[in-house]
């Protein structure tokens, strides 16, 4: 043992409060701008490194118009303002306002309920996200817009 090993000490709890959700990603801007994402729709935003959060619940509603909450699977930052959270039922939600509302988007994962495992956007036009099958051929598919989404 020793080389690599480290003390649970090195880490902390950085929030007085829980959630109320399980965290499953989170994404920094910079050092101070921060979100995190989990299951039933929770999503969390820190503008201070992570000392304090501010906390909420995202909903959407399904291809058979009831409305849910989406277990969020990834979170990304494109720019200081706009995001992108993706999750279950081929839900896509998007901030311009660095977190502070979301909005939901659809994709084409969404008409069949398939979820989306992956987002990434390389500039606030060109994204990719990546999920279930949403064909016969059942295959994982990797989707690509080169002119944003709104």
């Amino acid at each position: 043992m020793g080389q690599g090993i480290y003390n649970t000490k090195d880490w902390r709890f950085s929030n007085p409060k829980p959630f109320g959700f399980t965290v499953s990603d989170v994404d920094f801007f910079d050092d101070n701008l921060v979100i995190a994402v989990g299951d039933q729709g929770g999503i969390a935003r820190s503008t201070n490194g992570g000392t304090t959060w501010t906390y909420g619940i995202f909903t959407f509603p399904t291809a058979a118009g009831q409305r849910t909450k989406a277990n969020f699977l990834d979170v990304h930052f494109v720019s200081s303002t706009i995001a992108y959270a993706v999750g279950t039922g081929g839900m896509m939600a998007k901030t311009t306002d660095a977190g502070v509302t979301w909005s939901f988007v659809n994709t084409p994962l969404y008409n069949n309920a398939r979820s989306i495992n992956s987002v990434w956007f390389t500039s606030e036009t060109t994204g990719y996200i990546g999920g279930q099958w949403n064909t016969l051929d059942s295959i994982p598919k990797l989707y690509r817009t080169t002119h944003g989404v709104s």
